[in-house]
């Protein structure tokens, strides 16, 4: 037990003191710099964050009222990818967050890869039959590089199932 004490007594010199407190300065510092920036990077990325499709109202005659969330460089650009993003879900993902609950109308396995081509198509001009949005409901969550929109929309679902079966997707 004395040499405890006696290694203890040694190793709580002055000098080594003197090094026990900077080094702990400095961790604490150091520590202190990380957690400003995780909270900087957090405030930062708000549009960064994956947002999901929520539904809104069930019209019960084949239409949903949604809020869609899409990203972009600009206003314009992040509302019709908002668009798009609520196509795709229910198409391929459905919606079940909120009020509602919509099953995606395409349940194979892969779908989406297997598919690729044929939203692609649908994208550059037909979706917009399928889909309105509702005026002036439109939220904003804005970072560094990118805008984040919310966009209440209504889409048409039983007529895009109804497209997917004539276009022979869907049996």
């Amino acid at each position: 037990m004395q040499e405890f004490y006696k290694i203890l007594e040694k190793f709580l010199n002055k000098k080594n003191m003197k090094n026990i407190i900077i080094y702990s300065f400095l961790t604490a510092l150091f520590c202190l710099c990380l957690n400003l920036k995780a909270q900087n990077k957090y405030s930062k990325s708000a549009s960064y964050y994956k947002y999901e499709t929520e539904c809104l109202e069930d019209m019960s005659d084949g239409r949903y009222v949604l809020m869609s969330w899409g990203k972009g460089s600009s206003k314009k650009e992040a509302i019709e990818q908002a668009k798009k993003n609520v196509i795709l879900d229910i198409l391929f993902k459905g919606v079940s967050k909120n009020n509602c609950n919509i099953r995606p109308i395409i349940t194979e396995v892969q779908a989406r890869e297997k598919y690729r081509s044929y939203t692609a198509n649908f994208f550059k001009k037909e979706y917009k039959q399928y889909i309105k949005t509702v005026n002036n409901n439109k939220s904003k969550k804005k970072s560094k590089d990118q805008t984040a929109y919310g966009v209440k929309v209504i889409v048409n679902v039983e007529d895009l199932r109804i497209k997917l079966i004539n276009d022979k997707i869907l049996k």
